[in-house]
């Protein structure tokens, strides 16, 4: 019974964090303090890309504003504005992977996992983006990628800091 009660804690904490973040973005947005964007995808599954192709990241988190498509894999940004983007990377232990985080077919940076392990690599960036910029990650390689994940590895994220 201990135990019960200390997943439906857990699971209820959980919930409780999940439903006060909305919560506090729906406040901003509905605020002076002007838009909310913000957006965390993450892959649900081990995932191939085809060489030079874009990783779709198919488990959404969070999508306020709707500006990330798990379609294509792209954040389109809704207004002009100072963004945090980060994406993270662990390639699967059979080949190496390099992802490039791209905004309008512009390379911006690299993420790297090696082979025959389980490396873990990640980018952080702040930019200027104008209204309608693309942001993706796809595959830097000229030869297919397999991505390792469960749900948890292998994540795209972004968020208006300021619209300007």
């Amino acid at each position: 019974m201990l135990g019960f009660a200390v997943l439906f804690s857990v699971m209820t904490s959980t919930g409780a964090l999940y439903i006060n973040t909305v919560q506090k973005f729906e406040y901003i947005r509905q605020g002076g303090n002007g838009p909310a964007v913000a957006f965390t995808a993450l892959l649900s599954k081990h995932t191939t890309v085809s060489s030079h192709g874009v990783v779709k990241y198919d488990s959404v988190l969070t999508n306020v504003g709707g500006a990330y498509e798990p379609s294509t894999g792209i954040f389109t940004a809704p207004y002009r504005g100072i963004y945090t983007i980060s994406c993270s990377l662990m390639s699967h232990p059979s080949n190496y992977v390099h992802l490039r985080l791209t905004m309008n077919n512009k390379k911006l940076s690299i993420v790297y996992s090696g082979p025959k392990t389980h490396p873990h690599s990640g980018q952080t960036l702040q930019l200027l983006v104008n209204k309608g910029d693309k942001i993706w990650v796809q595959n830097e390689n000229d030869q297919t990628a397999k991505l390792n994940d469960h749900g948890s590895y292998n994540v795209f994220s972004g968020v208006l800091i300021k619209k300007v």
